[in-house]
């Protein structure tokens, strides 16, 4: 069983490293509020790691595969990268005293959640992760559940260490240098909503 989990801990970690949305868009919260709402904003993306999981052992992640359903899923999910994008534009630099900021942990923790579960990309993951495990686990017994923890483990293994860096590095950062990212940022995630779109519809 220790072979299923190190397979799922290293699809895991393929799945959270690459540069997306979620690390786009933690990387921007905890610069700008703080590593505790970046920590909050990366476990509610596990979290949604961890709701697909419960429907891979189920047997229910096959219905969310539907070619109607994913599209409706990924409008969903684009109009929430546009939505943030946009706020990203928005928001102003401030200055971070104590990690102290008047911004909710839960807010945080459930835009992430909902950012990653409607992200046809992150649907597309689990899909491919309970094929390579139907391939790795012939027959033997928990084999999903197994493996599904080592992606978990991964995921979330990869937020701490991301927000523990931007924590150690935020120092160098100047106000105009995070402002700046918040516009990079904002211009990046409606980038993928573009792409998203375009693919659902046009590809």
């Amino acid at each position: 069983m220790l072979h299923l989990f190190l397979l799922g801990l290293i699809l895991g970690w393929g799945a959270a490293i690459p540069i997306g949305p979620i690390n786009l868009e933690l990387t921007r919260r905890n610069l700008q509020f703080g590593t505790p709402i970046g920590i909050f904003f990366g476990l509610g993306a596990c979290s949604a790691d961890l709701t697909y999981l419960v429907l891979l052992c189920t047997g229910t992640l096959i219905l969310l595969q539907h070619a109607l359903l994913l599209k409706i899923i990924g409008i969903l999910g684009s109009c929430i990268l546009i939505w943030f994008g946009i706020s990203a534009l928005k928001l102003k630099t401030i200055s971070i005293t104590n990690n102290q900021v008047s911004t909710s942990y839960f807010k945080n923790l459930i835009e992430a959640y909902l950012l990653t579960l409607l992200n046809p990309f992150t649907i597309l993951f689990w899909a491919s992760v309970s094929s390579q495990l139907s391939i790795a686990a012939e027959g033997e017994s928990f084999a999903t559940l197994t493996a599904g923890l080592g992606v978990i483990v991964g995921t979330v293994s990869w937020i701490l260490f991301l927000n523990i860096l931007l924590h150690v590095t935020r120092h160098k950062l100047s106000e105009t240098v995070m402002h700046r990212l918040n516009i990079v940022g904002g211009v990046i995630l409606l980038l993928f909503a573009t792409f998203s779109i375009i693919k659902l519809f046009f590809i």
